[in-house]
């Protein structure tokens, strides 16, 4: 496969942008394809067999269009369905979750740490991120915020995220004595500000985007995949075009972008 190829990406709606945009500012010079799943959004109340379904759908399109590598960029896939992911894409196409470089970061700077996780039902129910920390060492106390995702899916593109979604969530103080606060949800770094005003100051909030976009570029270069240069434009697919969607898009990437639907009825 051609190191000009795309990095495919996917989650179910914008919170994976936070993700592209990462990438856009570590791995300029290469090209993604983006697909948002916004027919079956939020994936956060999704049964692990449906997001099985989906990603394994999505992942062979990707594929379909010759992407190099895969991320996902959903909490609630990698949580769930990375081990069918992996087996669409096969042994020469990497793929790279949100959840284990985080985990990896976490404990290689606090190795003694105590962290905070808020997440989707789908994430936090899955227990990957227990049995991670807990197979290095670390502790971790989750909370499952199954409204925050489909708020700022709704509101972010044009600032109405009510702060009282997030201040009901950490009103009892139960994370002000964590070390670090994961965002185990891509959509949330979209409200990071909002977050930490909740959060003692000496509580860190863990650039999840970062995280994983140094990852990607790590994976890439072990496989002597990187691009030398850009060839092709980035491609932004959705599975029910909105304007909310292109709305966020174009607020997240500070860019308008070109959306091009793809109905689900022909990713199955």
């Amino acid at each position: 496969m051609s190191n000009n190829a795309p990095i495919g990406m996917f989650d179910s709606g914008i919170g994976g942008l936070t993700i592209a945009k990462a990438l856009m500012q570590r791995l300029p010079q290469e090209s993604l394809c983006y697909l948002g799943d916004t027919a079956h959004m939020p994936y956060g109340d999704k049964s692990p067999e449906r997001l099985k379904e989906y990603a394994v759908g999505i992942t062979k399109r990707l594929m379909d269009l010759g992407c190099k590598a895969v991320v996902v960029a959903c909490n609630s896939a990698s949580s769930n369905a990375l081990d069918e992911v992996r087996a669409v894409a096969g042994p020469e196409v990497p793929v790279i979750d949100v959840v284990s470089p985080v985990v990896d970061w976490a404990v290689s700077h606090n190795p003694c740490g105590e962290f905070a996780l808020i997440g989707t039902r789908a994430t936090v129910q899955s227990g990957l991120y227990d049995r991670l920390f807990s197979a290095k060492g670390g502790k971790v106390t989750s909370l499952a915020t199954p409204l925050l995702a489909s708020a700022i899916e709704e509101g972010f593109h044009n600032g109405t995220i009510s702060k009282a979604v997030v201040e009901a969530y950490f009103a009892d103080g139960w994370a002000a004595e964590k070390d670090a606060m994961l965002l185990a949800c891509t959509h949330y770094p979209l409200v990071k500000d909002e977050i930490c005003a909740q959060l003692p100051s000496q509580v860190v909030v863990v650039d999840t985007p970062a995280i994983v976009s140094e990852r990607a570029a790590k994976v890439l270069s072990e496989r002597g995949a990187r691009a030398s240069a850009k060839t092709q434009s980035d491609r932004f697919e959705v599975t029910d075009w909105t304007q909310a969607f292109a709305d966020g898009a174009a607020h997240i990437l500070g860019t308008s972008v070109d959306l091009f639907e793809v109905p689900w009825s022909e990713i199955q």
